[in-house]
């Protein structure tokens, strides 16, 4: 079985493709559509149509971000591959920007303030002299290389700290 990994944006998307390319995941590479994550929220995208339609058998999703309140809306020429049961939420509330906060232990600084996580990291988070831009390249730079450890172990702390609905998974539930 395939899987599809869909991520709500583009900061979801390089980290799953930095745990991935260090293999922190239990799935690889191999065992994706496209053999990659995409940045999208539904599956109209033509892109992922063709890919699911060529690999042409049942696949399981993971929809991966921070706000999954819109229900994954499948079209009907491809309701022979997705199945319902087989559509999971990786939840990643308040916002990937916790993961930060978490990794520079200031989460009790996080608490006290009013600000959201990405602003709080905008404001507080410095990195080989770079400020938190929300930039993909901020995080290959600040996760990457020997720090991917730390993105482990952030996302397992995060599991910890944090409460989802019963239906949403964690970024941990993926790891190896």
């Amino acid at each position: 079985m395939k899987y599809l990994v869909m991520c709500e944006g583009s900061n979801e998307e390089t980290l799953i493709n930095l745990l991935l390319d260090n293999d922190k995941l239990k799935i690889t590479r191999d065992d994706l559509i496209g053999r990659r994550p995409y940045n999208v929220r539904q599956l109209k995208n033509p892109v992922i149509k063709t890919e699911l339609k060529h690999y042409n058998d049942y696949v399981v999703i993971y929809r991966i971000g921070d706000t999954q309140k819109d229900d994954l809306v499948i079209p009907k020429d491809l309701k022979r591959i997705v199945l319902k049961d087989n559509i999971f939420k990786i939840c990643t509330k308040p916002e990937m920007e916790y993961l930060l906060i978490i990794n520079e232990n200031l989460i009790n600084e996080f608490n006290k303030s009013k600000e959201s996580p990405k602003e709080f990291a905008k404001r507080n988070i410095v990195y080989n002299g770079v400020r938190y831009d929300q930039s993909n390249d901020f995080l290959k730079n600040y996760y990457g290389g020997r720090r991917i450890n730390n993105l482990v172990d952030n996302i397992i702390k995060y599991k910890h700290i944090k409460r989802h609905e019963k239906d949403e998974l964690f970024l941990a539930d993926l790891l190896k």
